[in-house]
């Protein structure tokens, strides 16, 4: 894969290596050095948990049991797997995106109700109680001095209590600190990740919401008339750009 003045072909995270090429004959020499390399200090490839697949909006071909053997390790191609949490799929599918999100919401709420009486235990210090819907289970219903009847607290009212900065918030200042120190480092891979262009035609469909363009709306939130690769520069202007969020 090329990106700028590099050619990548391995990314590596703890124990987890994934082999990216161009054409199948370049996955497969990487493949050979790997198994060759990892062979020296007494280590091997595991294919049973080992998989391949073919990333293409065009070449959806794709039959059952299909393998590709690399000095006698058999790998077997899929459609879709799981790479650090994150679903892929061979045609970069939305849908499965949505569906993704939709079953760690699923978990997150399975969770969540099956620590009910948890949470509402005094027991627990509310430092460790965070967010809206597990503040309204801690902290009980006030009671409206209009009507006299008991209602639940607004999110402003929580944040008041809880003494917590806003996640919201918290998530746009970390995003908009971490985007200008990745932006001043030149040579640095994110810089050259938001200044390359994809070469090739976009699909049919509105363009999909990118990391920078999540960083524009909040900079440009903050200060519109200025580009957010121009203020990153100055680091002076961009920590008050953050800290103002």
């Amino acid at each position: 894969m090329a990106l700028g003045n590099s050619n990548i072909n391995i990314l590596a995270y703890a124990d987890h290596i994934a082999i990216l090429g161009d054409t199948e004959e370049t996955v497969r020499q990487v493949c050979r050095k790997l198994i060759m390399m990892v062979s020296k200090v007494g280590l091997e490839v595991n294919d049973g948990k080992t998989e391949y697949m073919i990333l293409s909006r065009q070449n959806k071909e794709y039959q059952q049991g299909q393998t590709m053997n690399i000095e006698g390790c058999v790998f077997k191609r899929v459609t879709r797997f799981k790479y650090l949490g994150h679903l892929l799929t061979q045609d970069n599918e939305l849908k499965m995106e949505v569906t993704e999100v939709s079953a760690r919401i699923q978990k997150g709420n399975k969770s969540f109700f099956g620590l009910g009486k948890v949470l509402s235990s005094r027991t627990l210090s509310t430092n460790l109680k965070a967010q809206m819907r597990i503040l309204r289970k801690i902290y009980d219903p006030r009671v409206d001095t209009n009507t006299g009847e008991k209602r639940k607290r607004h999110n402003k009212e929580l944040e008041e209590m809880f003494q917590r900065p806003n996640i919201v918030n918290e998530i746009r200042k970390r995003r908009l600190t971490w985007a200008g120190h990745a932006w001043r480092r030149v040579g640095y891979i994110v810089r050259t990740i938001v200044e390359e262009n994809p070469v090739g035609k976009r699909p049919l469909g509105r363009p999909r919401l990118l990391w920078e363009d999540c960083v524009k709306r909040d900079a440009g939130s903050i200060n519109p008339k200025i580009p957010w690769r121009v203020a990153a520069e100055d680091k002076d202007r961009w920590r008050e750009i953050c800290l103002t969020v």
